[in-house]
């Protein structure tokens, strides 16, 4: 394939662009040729029409096998649902479906901390499972914990049965539990990433803490019946060490997932030996921080531990003056999320107190004092376009409008960077280059228009590995 007439874009570490008018050449899944090109006989041409040509965008912080389950399940929260009256509607719509009902984000602003018999009163008469949108808590209603207690008893472990005695209903961190369990509708995993597709995504970084040797071998199935057709760096739990290296073409083993809970966070020196096995494993570590306690707790067990390559911290959700000069001091990366200001920017104006609000997810301080930046949408717990989140980084708008750490904001190639590093160095913008694979994002416009929205609906041709994945004209390939 030859892609003629095509504004390539170059962004340096320092996020400085440099663009230039070239014809790249693609054999065999690799760039071969960038420059003056000419058409050769038979071959394929792409005519860009003096648009910008993009190495193809890598979402670094996802949880893929939700997001397809979550086209089958029904909004619980915002910004779809905002009330109790608008929940108890939604539900109640799926009141005529068979078998399990899927719901998802749920936040207590809408109702407040429901449980089974708020379900029983309001759901419809089905099994009912709901999931928060921090992705950790599954509220089911009574039909649903009836159906999992008279399954099949090979099924249910003594650790099942302990996990189902409950009152509430109100289930944490049982996703392989139910899923197990439950016996999921097959997941919607072609349309989840033709979606990714669309918006010009070609890698992804699975970010999932219970990912799991049976996880990797799905990704592997997926991959290979062209399901999944985006590249996956899988991260998750210590078993993924017993897979090394390449598993397949397009899927490679990555950090080990540590979670940290403020409410719950583990024996120190518990972290501190988890942390030097998964290193002696030769894995780095990705640690979940969410609150400024969690990160300053992580940030003492990697120095405790020792910090090797490709350790970095997930979310940074808080980043404090203080806990701000402990990062720089451990030189260790960030993958952030810019879209939940957008997202859930108002409810955090109206619940976290005023003197913290500077400090969410910060972007512009971070890369001002040198903290390796890169950024992940966190779907389906954040909205899956990539440009959504570019457009919260540069704006730092609520959704109401309302500003929030307008000081973080950034430049569209600053925000452009934060999608576009190796899945397994997010923070090194790539290029397009003789030798690099032939992962690219073509747009409808050349950088200068297209920086002004930072849209998907600027995706004009999605190319992995040399194959068009993804064609505006056709909506499909």
């Amino acid at each position: 394939m030859l892609i003629s007439n095509a504004e390539c874009l170059e962004l340096k570490p320092d996020h400085s662009l440099s663009l230039s008018y070239q014809d790249v050449r693609i054999e065999q899944n690799i760039i071969v040729a960038v420059g003056a090109l000419e058409p050769r006989y038979g071959e394929s041409v792409l005519d860009a029409t003096g648009a910008a040509l993009l190495p193809g965008l890598h979402d670094h912080h996802v949880h893929f096998a939700s997001y397809a389950a979550a086209l089958r399940s029904v909004a619980c929260g915002p910004p779809t649902v905002h009330s109790e009256k608008d929940l108890i509607e939604q539900l109640n719509l799926a009141a005529g479906g068979h078998g399990w009902l899927r719901g998802i984000n749920y936040h207590e602003s809408v109702a407040g901390d429901i449980d089974r018999y708020w379900l029983d009163r309001y759901g419809p008469k089905r099994p009912i499972r709901i999931q928060h949108r921090s992705g950790r808590l599954w509220i089911l209603n009574s039909n649903a914990l009836e159906v999992i207690r008279n399954s099949p008893p090979d099924k249910l472990s003594r650790e099942h049965h302990a996990r189902l005695d409950t009152e509430d209903g109100r289930l944490y961190d049982v996703d392989n539990f139910l899923w197990e369990l439950t016996g999921d509708s097959p997941l919607s995993v072609a349309a989840a990433s033709q979606n990714l597709a669309s918006f010009g995504v070609t890698g992804i970084n699975d970010m999932t803490p219970s990912n799991n040797v049976s996880t990797c071998n799905w990704f592997v199935e997926m991959q290979a019946k062209a399901a999944l057709r985006q590249k996956v760096r899988l991260s998750g739990s210590r078993e993924l060490s017993e897979v090394t290296g390449s598993v397949g073409g397009k899927l490679k083993i990555g950090e080990c997932k540590l979670h940290l809970h403020e409410s719950d966070l583990p024996d120190f020196y518990d972290l501190c030996r988890v942390i030097r096995d998964s290193h002696d494993e030769n894995r780095a570590v990705a640690v979940h921080c969410v609150t400024e306690a969690a990160l300053v707790f992580a940030l003492a067990a990697l120095q405790d531990s020792g910090i090797r390559s490709g350790d970095r911290i997930e979310h940074a959700s808080v980043v404090s003056p203080a806990t701000l000069e402990l990062l720089c001091e451990t030189g260790l990366g960030v993958v952030t999320q810019p879209n939940f200001v957008l997202e859930r920017g108002d409810t955090y104006l109206n619940e976290i107190p005023e003197h913290e609000h500077a400090w969410l997810y910060r972007c512009r301080t971070l890369l001002q004092n040198s903290v390796p930046l890169a950024f992940g949408t966190d779907l389906p717990f954040g909205h899956p376009d990539p440009w959504i989140a570019m457009q919260a980084a540069t704006r730092r708008q609520t959704s109401s409008g309302r500003s929030l750490g307008e000081d973080e904001t950034l430049t569209p190639e600053s925000a452009l960077a934060g999608f576009l590093g190796e899945l397994d160095n997010p923070a090194e913008p790539r290029s397009i280059t003789v030798g690099e694979p032939a992962d690219l994002c073509l747009l409808k416009s050349p950088w200068h228009i297209a920086r002004l929205e930072l849209s998907s609906s600027d995706v004009r041709a999605t190319i992995l590995d040399g194959e068009k994945i993804y064609d505006s004209q056709l909506f499909s390939c």
